[in-house]
């Protein structure tokens, strides 16, 4: 009797496959809606320029000219200029312990009235050979204990902010992926967390 049903139900099965099909299909599983918006973000950075918000206007422009003057452009390299050195210090003093904040504000202010004694107008508008004067303390032989003099400590503390400030940009791993096969400097900035 089982070989009889066995032979049924494959006979059952070979007619039921030259049936036409029915008209409707069955509809897959509706998949579910995501409901969470999807949202652009930009990093900070490049959404928007910064605004000096710690040093008044006439120090800043002078750190501005300063940093453009410790570390310009050269070639497919950014200088200070191109890599927002200056605005990103202002922001970095800003944060700074009181004896940094006082040390670039001091060190400003005296580079300032310096070139107005001088030169009768401030930092900011001297050309290359009035500033060479200036700067003269910056050509002193290194010491290990650093220079006695506040405005020489800091300009020596401003020329090691613009050259690290502008060399761990990202303008500068960029300038230096195109340069190298390997994009060694790529990636290793940050971005600000999200």
């Amino acid at each position: 009797m089982k070989r009889r049903q066995a032979l049924k139900s494959l006979a059952g099965v070979s007619a039921v496959s030259a049936l036409p099909l029915p008209a409707f299909a069955p509809q897959p599983a509706a998949s579910p809606v995501n409901e969470t918006p999807k949202l652009e973000t930009a990093t900070a950075d490049s959404a928007a320029q910064s605004v000096p918000r710690f040093l008044s206007a006439d120090q800043f422009a002078a750190l501005d000219r300063l940093s453009q003057i410790l570390m310009p452009a050269a070639g497919d390299t950014p200088g200070a200029k191109e890599t927002g050195v200056a605005e990103f210090l202002d922001f970095l003093i800003s944060e700074s312990p009181e004896d940094r904040q006082a040390l670039y504000r001091d060190g400003l202010d005296q580079l300032n009235s310096q070139a107005r004694t001088r030169h009768g107008k401030p930092f900011a508008e001297l050309g290359l050979l009035e500033i060479d004067a200036l700067l003269a303390p910056l050509r002193e032989p290194w010491s290990y204990s650093g220079p006695a003099a506040p405005f020489a400590r800091f300009l020596q503390a401003a020329k090691q902010d613009v050259m690290e400030a502008a060399m761990n940009s990202r303008e500068w791993s960029e300038a230096r992926a195109k340069r190298s096969r390997r994009a060694g400097g790529l990636g290793t900035y940050w971005y600000p967390i999200e």
